[in-house]
């Protein structure tokens, strides 16, 4: 459902064609959203299909046309009421491939849940220093919006993605250490 929210939010910021909004998403939502190139040009057909956005097709005599979108006063509405609507209570990711694996993994020999742990370690290590790049991806951005504000709470939330990786190493470096202690 949100993925509807973050295009619609993208576009809140200015017309995009499908593959800036996906480079736009890769560069900002990814770190707290998945989505594919193909989900991304989905969920725009249906966008449009809604009346929460509309495209148009420039013509281009040097290169292929593209479909720009826009944001429509339905689609503002839209994603203001999203905005203004509780937060869920949920914070915690409640699906999560790496814990469901690991509260089974008695079954696993230990050699082969270290070379695991370590793996879930080094992947948050890259996800942590990508996070530290965040700012130079605001920077670049910031010429989407028309106030400080945005890229304000555009850094609140890099700052999470900051810590959660940061923390989601951590554990996982603790996890191993735990395993070579406990010897099992």
């Amino acid at each position: 459902m949100s993925l509807k929210y973050g295009l619609l939010g993208l576009l809140h910021y200015g017309d995009m064609t499908g593959y800036e909004l996906f480079k736009a998403f890769r560069a900002s939502l990814c770190f707290f959203w998945q989505a594919q190139q193909s989900q991304i040009y989905r969920e725009l057909n249906k966008l449009e299909a809604e009346g929460l956005l509309s495209s148009r097709v420039e013509i281009q005599t040097d290169k292929p046309n593209k479909r720009v979108y826009s944001i429509t006063e339905s689609g503002v509405e839209a994603w203001r009421a999203w905005l203004s609507s509780a937060m869920p209570e949920e914070i915690m990711p409640t699906r999560s491939e790496v814990l469901m694996r690991l509260f089974f993994s008695a079954e696993r020999n230990t050699e082969d849940m270290a070379a695991a742990l370590r793996q879930i370690a080094e992947t948050y290590r890259l996800q942590t220093q990508r996070m530290k790049g965040t700012g130079s991806i605001i920077e670049e951005y910031k010429a989407l919006v028309s106030s400080e504000r945005e890229t304000f709470f555009w850094e609140l939330t890099a700052d999470f993605g900051y810590a959660y990786s940061s923390m989601c190493q951590k554990w996982a470096e603790s996890c191993l250490r735990r395993l070579e202690e406990a010897g099992l």
